[in-house]
């Protein structure tokens, strides 16, 4: 069943597009709403649609902008664009991007959306069934996906006590550091500073318990946290008591 995202800003165009639309005889599942592209891209983050019906004039993120970030971010999907007559200029310059079709709001009855998107969505579910009649390249895609995240985890690995960021990493990688963020996302379930700092609190638990005799600021310094008192935040945050108790056998 293929995932839809619908964003517009409008919200009676919003609502009543949703309601109109029998989503479930089309097959299709619709995971959420947006009335911006910065609202739509924090939902394509954690879960990319296979379709959405996007509208093109929006405040703070437009549609054309929310398009070029995906490009930008090597998201692929497919977009259908929800669009009044005199956007046209911007409905010709969205089809050079890929975008599918376009669908006036505000003169197209129900029926012509419903058979648009009926339409669409068989192209893609018949794209989708010959991009899995060739698993080599499919598997080249995902095993060179993850040697990027191992290189990046094995980075992370020998620079924790650093002042390392997601830049440094997507440098060292070769790749944008937005594209990186997002396949750390789509690859751990977590984002890049939740990994990093995770690691960090890993390694601080293993010299709090080795036995040697390092001081609170000494550990928090070797593990990458630059305040004390940040450190102790934290770790308290992650294991629910300070490092002064786990460190006398409140782990136990």
């Amino acid at each position: 069943m293929l995932k839809v995202l619908v964003v517009d800003d409008e919200f009676i165009v919003r609502t009543g597009l949703i309601n109109c639309i029998d989503w479930e005889a089309l097959h299709l599942k619709l995971i959420g709403e947006a009335s911006n592209g910065r609202e739509a891209l924090d939902i394509i983050m954690k879960g990319t649609p296979d379709l959405i019906l996007l509208d093109l004039i929006m405040p703070e993120m437009n549609g054309m902008e929310l398009i070029q970030k995906l490009e930008e971010l090597n998201i692929k999907t497919n977009i259908i664009i929800l669009s009044c007559h005199e956007d046209y200029s911007y409905v010709r310059d969205a089809f050079k991007k890929g975008v599918r079709d376009y669908i006036l709001k505000l003169s197209a009855t129900p029926e012509e959306i419903s058979g648009m998107i009926r339409d669409v969505s068989q192209k893609i579910l018949e794209e989708q069934k010959d991009s899995f009649s060739d698993p080599l390249h499919k598997l080249k895609e995902q095993k060179q996906i993850r040697s990027d995240i191992t290189d990046a985890l094995n980075y992370m690995e020998e620079h924790y006590r650093d002042n390392i960021t997601l830049s440094d990493i997507a440098s060292h990688i070769h790749m944008s550091k937005n594209h990186l963020s997002y396949l750390f996302r789509k690859e751990t379930g977590h984002a890049f500073s939740d990994c990093l700092t995770e690691l960090r609190i890993s390694r601080a638990k293993e010299l709090l318990t080795s036995g040697k005799r390092y001081s609170i600021a000494e550990i928090a310094e070797m593990t990458g946290f630059s305040d004390t008192g940040y450190f102790c935040k934290v770790f308290k945050k992650s294991t629910g008591m300070s490092p002064n108790r786990y460190k006398e056998g409140g782990a136990s």
